[in-house]
């Protein structure tokens, strides 16, 4: 069973990612800030941090970059509002992260990146 960390500021948008992934059976802890998740992020160990890009206190982007000055193996993925051109988002896989994930989003969509991710 995989450990996922989701990381939003929005309690919504956590719940339901949570719930979707918890149903089919991945292990799913939240949290509401990039601090928050890089104070977790050390004792979880999570296999796939899902990270929203637009957050009040540090962006998505400082906490990846944060997240690989110590750890380059955890996978990180972008889970975000924010459209990315095709050209941007291969520039994003070719820097380590690994996908990036447009919301909203469809459950099964979800789940099948997640899944694809931590193949």
């Amino acid at each position: 069973m995989s450990l996922i960390m989701t990381v939003d500021n929005e309690p919504d948008t956590l719940t339901l990612v949570k719930t979707i992934l918890e149903k089919k059976g991945h292990k799913v802890v939240t949290a509401l800030s990039g601090k928050e998740c890089l104070k977790k992020i050390k004792e979880k160990k999570p296999d796939l941090v899902l990270l929203d890009i637009m957050m009040p206190d540090m962006s998505g982007w400082d906490v990846y970059q944060k997240i690989r000055l110590k750890d380059k193996k955890t996978k990180i993925a972008f889970l975000s509002v924010i459209e990315v051109s095709p050209e941007r988002k291969k520039t994003l896989l070719k820097s380590g992260v690994s996908d990036y994930i447009t919301k909203p989003f469809l459950p099964d969509d979800l789940v099948r990146k997640v899944n694809s991710i931590l193949k």
